[in-house]
């Protein structure tokens, strides 16, 4: 939501810097964490919000284009292997994953691997449920993926596709 709670100061100081390395998403703030996804390396880094210390990495099949998203203990992110990974928040632990892509098909893209069906942007979750689209374009590969997954278990809800073949999508 790009917003805070708190109160922001007109005289901003710089508490620490740390150098990740490679292009980096936006920061995402919770529970005394900062997550930052180095988007080349396919890392999702998890800092200490009081000093910048290193807590967890966890390196992806692909690459991360989006910042992760984080609640309720959890860390979610797509990637362009085809994958939405969750992983526990406390230590960067994989909870489960779940391939959206149609199949673990890979290319090469940009000089890497990935899927022929990437998950590319943040994942929504929203009322305990993880929703999240694989592919490129409807007219391409078989269309594109929604699935809407359980966020704490990664079991499938329902599964949509996005093709031109059907007038409804």
């Amino acid at each position: 939501s790009a917003s805070s709670r708190s109160a922001v100061p007109a005289d901003l100081k710089k508490y620490w810097e740390v150098k990740l390395g490679g292009k980096l998403t936006q920061p995402v703030m919770v529970d005394g964490r900062v997550y930052v996804v180095s988007k080349d390396v396919h890392t999702v880094c998890a800092l200490d919000a009081a000093n910048g210390k290193t807590l967890w990495k966890y390196t992806a099949g692909g690459r991360i284009d989006s910042p992760p998203t984080v609640d309720q203990g959890r860390v979610w992110f797509g990637s362009a292997d085809g994958w939405i990974y969750c992983l526990r928040a406390e230590d960067g632990v994989m909870a489960w994953r779940y391939l959206v892509a149609f199949a673990d098909r890979q290319i090469i893209s940009c000089q890497q691997p990935e899927s022929a069906w990437p998950v590319s942007g943040s994942v929504l979750v929203h009322n305990n449920t993880v929703y999240s689209l694989a592919g490129r374009n409807l007219f391409f590969d078989g269309g594109m993926r929604l699935v809407r997954l359980d966020s704490a278990t990664g079991k499938k809800l329902s599964e949509t596709v996005l093709d031109e073949i059907d007038p409804q999508t």
